[in-house]
């Protein structure tokens, strides 16, 4: 008796504790949007999603994805000044990995922007 007490008050612990996953139809609906270039709007839910799923590991990368091609976005358009595309490119990357410290991509294109700046004799943004 007493140990299925235990055992009910650990379970009761356990399920109080786990975090909500984020809403599949909310996110799915944030992932379209970044996926038709979107990047503004999809970034901004993907943000208000994480507010309520912080650890919630597929919004962790999605959002990931998101700050990448937006970064991606933002360094290879030729239409933007480069003041206005690297610093913005650079936030978006250094955002990615922020959450994917690891991130082979997002490391690649901040050291690529970082190099580009060291090259031109410019201070790094702190974005």
């Amino acid at each position: 008796m007493r140990y299925s007490v235990i055992v009910i008050a650990v379970l009761a612990l356990l399920i109080g504790c786990a975090e909500p996953k984020a809403d599949a139809e909310k996110l799915n609906h944030a992932n379209a949007l970044v996926n038709t270039a979107q990047f503004e709007e999809g970034i901004k839910q993907l943000e208000e999603i994480q507010k309520k799923s912080p650890n919630d590991i597929a919004l962790q990368q999605s959002l990931v994805s998101a700050y990448i091609k937006f970064g991606h976005f933002y360094l290879n358009n030729d239409t933007l000044a480069p003041k206005v595309k690297y610093p913005t490119a650079l936030k978006y990357y250094r955002a990615a990995l922020k959450i994917d410290p690891n991130n082979k991509d997002a490391e690649d294109n901040a050291n690529l922007i970082i190099g580009i700046y060291k090259d031109m004799g410019r201070p790094v943004p702190e974005v």
